[in-house]
C-alpha cells in the first residue's frame, strides 16, 4: 500500500480545521470542546495560537482516574495535555505521516504550518488513523 500512500500529500486527507482550547482552560471546557465538537482530541495552544500540546480522550482518562471531582476541576488544559506535539507540514508526503505515526505509535498528527526560527507552529489541521481508514476505504473502492 506504500505506492497508494505515496500519491497523496498530508492535505489531501487532513481534517482542516483544529479543535482548539487555550492552555489556562479549565477542564470542563477542555470537555465542552471536545463533546461540542465531536472530537477525541484538541489542540492546546498559547495566546499566540501556537501549538503546545495535544489532549486526547486518553489524556483524560489519565488524568481524572481516581481523582475527586474537586481534583478534577483544579486542573487546566496544561496540566492534562500531553506536550511536545508531533507535526508535519501540509504538503509533507502521506507515507511519510503514516511511517511517524507508526514509529511513534500515535494516533494523530497535528497539521501546522511553518513559522519563524524560534516561535512554536500554528496548527491547521489534524491527521488520525480514522482519515486513513477512510482514503483506503474509497481508493480501493475505485476500479
Amino acid at each position: 500500500m506504500g505506492d497508494l500512500l505515496s500519491k497523496f500529500a498530508v492535505r489531501d486527507v487532513m481534517t482542516r480545521g483544529v479543535v482548539t482550547v487555550n492552555f489556562t482552560a479549565g477542564v470542563k471546557e477542555v470537555l465542552d470542546a471536545m463533546v461540542e465538537n465531536d472530537v477525541t482530541a484538541v489542540v492546546v495552544v498559547n495566546n499566540q495560537s501556537e501549538t503546545m500540546g495535544v489532549i486526547s480522550s486518553v489524556d483524560i482518562l489519565k488524568n481524572f482516574t481516581g481523582k475527586t471531582k474537586e481534583e478534577i476541576l483544579s486542573l487546566t488544559a496544561e496540566d492534562i495535555m500531553t506536550p511536545h506535539t508531533i507535526d508535519i507540514a501540509p504538503e509533507s508526503n502521506l507515507e511519510e505521516a503514516a511511517k511517524v505515526m507508526l514509529e511513534k505509535n500515535i494516533h494523530r498528527l497535528v497539521i501546522t504550518q511553518k513559522k519563524p526560527v524560534g516561535s512554536l507552529p500554528i496548527p491547521v489541521g489534524i491527521l488520525s488513523a480514522t482519515d486513513f481508514v477512510k482514503l483506503y476505504d474509497i481508493e480501493l473502492k475505485k476500479e
